[in-house]
């Protein structure tokens, strides 16, 4: 028997499965990622460990987190290190303002989101 949350995190990897493979593709770790997948599709799976083992070859992979708080997309960060990117409020440091949004939901090209009051554009961050 799984937890709630070992099977929303497995739903999470099934609708994700196709963007894991492009970016274990890309690092040469497909092989790897293809064994987690085949063994946690056995109904005698150990889920646990085998969430481990994702969640481990994701942040390798430069996706850190993906499991704790899933991600809109996945992206390649660079060099496979962890790294969250989000936009800021540019009067955050004043605490006017807390919101973040995450720079894996902006094509690239594309100009900063703005402020909705303001519209001045939010500053990116690196994490």
């Amino acid at each position: 028997m799984i937890s709630e949350r070992q099977a929303q995190q497995i739903a999470w990897i099934c609708d994700h499965a196709d963007d894991m493979r492009a970016l274990a593709d890309r690092k040469g770790v497909r092989e790897e990622l293809e064994g987690i997948l085949g063994e946690l599709g056995e109904p005698a799976a150990d889920v646990p460990t085998l969430l481990s083992r994702t969640a481990e070859l994701l942040r390798r992979c430069g996706v850190p987190g993906a499991l704790r708080a899933p991600m809109p997309t996945l992206a390649d960060a660079q060099g496979g290190h962890p790294l969250e990117e989000f936009y800021l409020c540019p009067r955050q440091e004043h605490h006017r303002c807390t919101r973040l949004v995450h720079a894996f939901g902006i094509p690239d090209g594309t100009d900063a989101p703005a402020c909705g009051i303001a519209g001045l554009p939010l500053r990116l961050r690196r994490f």
